[in-house]
């Protein structure tokens, strides 16, 4: 027996409703979750204030560092205050605060987790760019890591120096400062380098120069398997460079003492 037209109609309707229903449940919950966001942000933002509040009356470096750090780490880009955060950090710096020291090497050199609302392109004089480098430099002799405070983005200033001075088109600086920060501080993940010796995608050289620093790490079996994959003469190379890496390691002492491995409050 064929259905009537109406009751398909009054089926009709009931779909219609039945989606009506449904697509407005939709639009309730986001609007539920959109306001409980601006309400966790808000919240948020008033929290980080009081506490921007509460450091700005204390002048010891240390409070100007998370103040500087508070001024830099709002969840909207637009309330950052990257001038301010910078001059106390330069105040900071100036009583020999190593935090601040490397936060502001850091961000003068140009490089900077993406969550410190810094303006793109700072700073635009090379001359800074280059006095970052110094004050990494400096503090890596000091201590492997250093952060603000627990959960607070870090510093570790030997790998920041070795990123940095290879995109700068120095390269063999910055495998000495990438040679540094494993020998010295245990950094440097021996599966990221593994993965970049076994890397199809990338050079040759590069390859090498990864087998070499993963060489550095001392992991056995993460280096023999990694060695299966390169050619055997790119491996010899790879022995060549590692030992070449230890001896420039060692004679950099002389201007940049090793660091002790602690990390700073």
């Amino acid at each position: 027996m064929k259905p009537s037209s109406d009751s398909r109609v009054r089926g009709g309707v009931l779909i219609l409703a039945l989606a009506l229903v449904g697509g407005t449940g939709c639009v309730v919950i986001d609007a539920a979750n959109k306001n409980r966001y601006e309400r966790q942000q808000r919240d948020a933002e008033a929290a980080r204030q009081r506490r921007i509040a509460d450091l700005a009356g204390a002048g010891d470096p240390a409070a100007q560092t998370l103040l500087a750090y508070a001024l830099l780490t709002p969840s909207d880009p637009r309330q950052a205050d990257a001038p301010r955060a910078l001059a106390l950090l330069e105040q900071a710096a100036a009583q020999d605060y190593g935090v601040a020291q490397a936060m502001l090497g850091d961000i003068l050199a140009g490089s900077v987790e993406g969550f410190l609302r810094v303006p793109r392109g700072f700073p635009p004089d090379p001359r800074e760019r280059a006095r970052g480098i110094t004050l990494l430099q400096r503090e890596a002799t000091k201590a492997c890591f250093y952060r603000p405070g627990p959960g607070m983005y870090s510093v570790a200033p030997a790998q920041r120096l070795g990123q940095l001075l290879g995109a700068a088109g120095r390269p063999g600086e910055g495998l000495l400062w990438r040679a540094r920060h494993i020998l010295y501080c245990g950094g440097a993940s021996a599966r990221y380098l593994a993965a970049e010796v076994t890397s199809t995608r990338a050079k040759p050289e590069l390859r090498t120069q990864a087998l070499a620093l993963l060489t550095l790490t001392g992991d056995a079996k993460a280096i023999a398997e990694a060695r299966t994959t390169l050619p055997a003469e790119d491996a010899v190379a790879a022995d060549r460079l590692a030992d070449d890496l230890r001896r420039q390691v060692a004679a950099s002492e002389r201007d940049f003492p090793a660091p002790p491995r602690k990390e700073l409050p």
